[in-house]
């Protein structure tokens, strides 16, 4: 069996997991591909990615291109002829030149089961769109999004009531599992492709901030999947007295309210706060006021009896 020099690209603590995985592997992991260095928090401090953190403790040659076409950086990544390159929630679109430099290509951890959810948002889309599962596919590379030849696959059921980090962390233990599997495979030769269906393929949209406002004109049970999909990012939230409250768990009580407006507040007990939806009524359990921490709706009331008035929209 052949063992494998690795490159390795992702960024994310999904892909960081997979890397420790391959550095405690038979493979051979003889680079490391992250994005850039951001600023993060007030501070404004520099915070290397999860993946840049391992590859640092375990003193494997590190890379960050801010322009994957750069002919320097090319040039260097051809001259450590690696075997393959193993992409993992990085981030960039990797070019065509860089996909062609490795004698076994390169492949992707891809967290959908493709072709349903390709694109960068696999897991809050599977979620907010109410699948009742999901998976990793792994994936041959080609200079399109997610539409590589699928090497791999293993599906996991989603629960009513995982979150984008529940579902994300059952993902990274299938994920890691079936890479090593794939990468066995190729090492014996004895991997096969199969062709995706390009008629089920669905892709998934990017998810910016803005995204996270509820709008109580969609189902309650519509909403409850958002606030899932989007904790612990970017949040769910609705504007009161100008101010941004963020949502991080409601549940869907089966009753209309026909007298009430849609976005009215029609009971404000320990348990929640119960707002009309366009379908059925959401109740907000765990909510942040601006600046303040993750609390219990029992907790706020209990210090801001008036906070939430009965037949209040918002």
């Amino acid at each position: 069996m052949k063992k494998l020099k690795i490159i390795f690209a992702g960024t994310a603590h999904f892909s960081a997991e997979h890397l420790k995985i391959l550095i405690n592997s038979s493979q051979t992991v003889i680079s490391v591909i992250t994005q850039p260095d951001l600023p993060s928090g007030r501070g404004q401090k520099i915070i290397f990615s999860p993946v840049k953190t391992i590859s640092i403790k375990n003193q494997i040659p590190v890379l960050q291109p801010l322009n994957l076409n750069d002919q320097i950086f090319q040039d260097k990544i051809s001259k450590l002829n690696a075997d393959i390159m193993i992409v993992v929630s990085y981030g960039k679109i990797i070019p065509k030149k860089i996909l062609g430099m490795f004698p076994n290509g390169c492949i992707n951890v891809h967290a959908s089961l493709l072709p349903r959810w390709r694109g960068a948002t696999p897991i809050q889309s599977s979620i907010s769109h109410g699948d009742k599962k999901t998976g990793i596919s792994i994936i041959k590379m080609n200079e399109k999004i997610d539409t590589g030849n699928i090497l791999h696959s293993v599906e996991c059921s989603i629960s009513s009531k995982d979150t984008y980090e529940s579902l994300s962390f059952k993902l990274m233990k299938i994920g890691v599992q079936a890479l090593l599997e794939v990468l066995n495979k190729i090492s014996k030769n004895t991997i096969i492709e199969k062709k995706q269906n390009e008629k089920d393929a669905i892709l998934s949209k990017k998810i910016h901030k803005k995204d996270g406002l509820l709008n109580w004109n969609l189902k309650a049970l519509e909403l409850e999947r958002l606030i899932r999909a989007f904790n612990p990012w970017p949040v769910c939230y609705f504007i009161l007295n100008n101010q941004t409250i963020k949502v991080w768990k409601a549940e869907v009580i089966p009753i209309s309210q026909t007298n009430a407006s849609i976005g009215e507040i029609i009971f404000c007990s320990n348990d929640g706060i119960k707002i009309n939806t366009s379908d059925k009524i959401l109740n907000i359990q765990k909510i942040q006021l601006p600046g303040k921490k993750i609390i219990d709706v029992k907790s706020l009331l209990a210090s801001k009896k008036n906070f939430f008035k009965i037949g209040m929209i918002i």
